[in-house]
């Protein structure tokens, strides 16, 4: 049996200036969800600290599996209520990743950004606005399409990100375990890129139970997707047919087309628009069989892992859409993933 603890950082200025110490039975926990905008939380009970400001200091859980060390993500706290329970001041904290920066940002007038800008460039720009510093953002060279002044002022920085990053099919922006923001492209999961695998074999740190729920309807087998803008010189317009005759609900098998329609204000290219209907489609493509299962404690997952369950010699494909980590003994962890498989 592995020997499994958990240190919690305080951070100022990313330099550890203190600890915090938890309560047995408190409760703390990290979770993330795949598609929340802010998608890493900290939650839990802790012995208050004087030299603690939770104003302006981060928290950095490490979990710690037999002397080896995992950072699991930096934390903003949003709630830090104090009480006492007759020994000692306690603090429930409740904390986001850094992405909450970017939330909690707003511009204060109208945001322009100018035609041929780099997506990558504005994204990057509204980051350090927002105070973020870590972050990788995936190269592209795709531009602005036109001139935009879309945002109205209080408008949070993390809606004009997210959006301009949807229109160069990137992933929302999302934080790893060592606490640096992320703009990614999204992938396919596929076999290629699995990032974590639980066997059933001696060394296994899987849970005997599972549950799981298939969610067979509404399946569009058409996707089709304009741009219809002013500031550009004809609109756009892409499609996309499931016509497997493989799949249940293609128009092959179905005899019909069951359409889904979305009009969006910009997209980078007409390329960059076939590839948002195309991945629609691919998107609905996959079985809505989703399972939860449970592990052992794991400092390896961040957000949209691709994880591999082998059960009975049989191996299984699930795209993470959130997990859960308990921070005290056993140290349970939840998953739920949705399976890998095409219809």
């Amino acid at each position: 049996m592995s020997d499994v603890s958990v240190e919690y950082l305080v951070l100022r200025d990313n330099v550890e200036l203190s600890r915090l110490l938890s309560f047995k039975g408190s409760g703390a926990s990290i979770s993330v969800t795949a598609n929340a905008e802010v998608k890493w939380a900290l939650s839990g009970k802790f012995e208050a600290a004087d030299e603690v400001n939770f104003l302006k200091d981060r928290i950095q859980p490490v979990l710690i599996v037999d002397d080896r060390r995992y950072p699991l993500g930096k934390y903003i706290p949003t709630d830090a209520g104090i009480s006492n329970d007759g020994n000692c001041p306690v603090v429930e904290l409740t904390a986001y990743d850094l992405v909450y920066l970017a939330k909690s940002s707003k511009i204060e007038e109208r945001l322009y950004l100018a035609k041929g800008t780099l997506y990558t460039d504005a994204i990057r720009s509204l980051l350090v606005e927002a105070g973020i510093t870590d972050f990788l953002i995936e190269a592209n060279t795709a531009t602005l399409q036109a001139d935009r002044e879309d945002w109205e002022p209080g408008t949070d920085r993390l809606t004009i990100i997210n959006a301009l990053a949807a229109e160069i099919n990137y992933n929302s922006v999302w934080m790893d375990g060592s606490g640096i923001v992320h703009c990614s492209a999204f992938r396919m999961p596929s076999a290629s890129s699995i990032s974590m695998t639980y066997r059933d074999d001696e060394f296994s740190i899987q849970y005997p139970e599972w549950k799981e729920n298939v969610d067979m309807f509404d399946h569009p087998n058409v996707f089709i997707v304009e741009v219809d803008n002013p500031d550009f010189d004809s609109a756009m317009r892409a499609e996309a047919v499931n016509d497997r005759p493989d799949s249940p609900f293609s128009v092959v098998t179905l005899g019909r087309r069951v359409v889904s329609y979305e009009k969006l204000d910009n997209i980078a290219s007409q390329a960059e628009l076939q590839a948002y209907a195309d991945n629609k489609l691919f998107k609905s493509l996959q079985t809505s069989q989703t399972r939860t299962f449970y592990t052992g404690p794991s400092g390896l997952h961040a957000v949209f892992d691709v994880v591999e369950l082998i059960r009975d010699g049989e191996s299984t494909l699930y795209e993470e859409t959130g997990w859960r980590l308990d921070l005290e003994s056993p140290f349970k962890m939840t998953h739920t993933g949705k399976r890998v498989v095409y219809l």
